[in-house]
């Protein structure tokens, strides 16, 4: 079964980084990821010999100083993936999460998307020698993130084949997929290879897992099924105490 994360930005919040591992530990979880990385010291907090890091996130949706699409910013994004991978495996940990940026004023989607395949090819190439990888995030704009440059799925997978780099590939969101296309069963099937990391969350709501329209019991078995031996990052916003709530999904789930 696919192996999953639970989120220090998420879980636990108010506590001490080295006491929120203990407690996902606790709760049976061996994988955690966040949406830091720049702060070695937290990510050295992060990890303990019960908890590995697995994900660490490069830039944030609304970052203009660091989106990979806009020419003004390229040099500055390369800069802040080039420091994050550093700090990231200096803790053991071989990937983080890239978002595209937002549509900018101007410019069509076509000359932004070239933007980001030159980007990401750069990127791609800098951090191989360093076994180290990427995943471009697909978001919905029909909830969450309206003006985010990239909600196709097919279109993210086609980014990340035209980089040329195998370690560039795409975080699938269960979620914002689901929102945006569904079909998600036969997308993984065709698609797969290509996904380097997965989030989930319920739909509506973007809560527990459990308490939402999609079958993940069913997902995590195709998935498997398929070969994947990533990480599933329990992305949501919990509506029950921590130690519930990942309680809660770790019997959905039965992992």
């Amino acid at each position: 079964m696919p192996k999953v994360a639970a989120f220090f930005d998420l879980f636990f919040k108010g506590e001490p980084l080295e006491r929120q591992a203990e407690l996902m530990a606790e709760c049976g979880y061996k994988y955690a990821e966040t949406w830091k990385g720049e702060n070695l010291d937290e990510l050295k907090a992060m990890t303990s010999r019960d908890v590995k890091l697995v994900s660490v996130l490069v830039n944030t949706v609304t970052d203009k100083d660091h989106f990979p699409n806009d020419v003004k910013t390229r040099d500055a994004f390369l800069e802040r993936v080039d420091k994050i991978a550093d700090n990231a495996l200096a803790v053991g940990c071989k990937q983080a999460i890239v978002t595209a940026g937002c549509q900018l004023p101007r410019k069509s989607y076509q000359e932004q998307r070239s933007v980001l395949v030159e980007t990401l090819a750069k990127a791609g190439e800098m951090l191989k020698s360093r076994n180290f990888s990427i995943n471009l995030e697909t978001l919905n704009t029909e909830v969450n993130h309206a003006g985010y440059l990239l909600d196709d799925p097919n279109d993210t997978i086609a980014i990340c084949k035209e980089t040329g780099c195998d370690n560039v590939k795409m975080l699938y969101d269960i979620y914002h997929m689901g929102i945006m296309t569904g079909n998600i069963t036969d997308f993984l099937r065709f698609n797969i290879k290509r996904i380097g990391h997965f989030h989930m969350a319920a739909i509506p709501g973007r809560h527990e897992p459990k308490r939402g329209e999609t079958n993940y019991p069913f997902l995590f078995e195709e998935i498997d099924k398929l070969g994947y031996e990533g990480y599933v990052g329990l992305e949501y916003m919990p509506l029950l105490p921590g130690r519930e709530s990942l309680l809660e999904t770790k019997e959905y789930l039965n992992i």
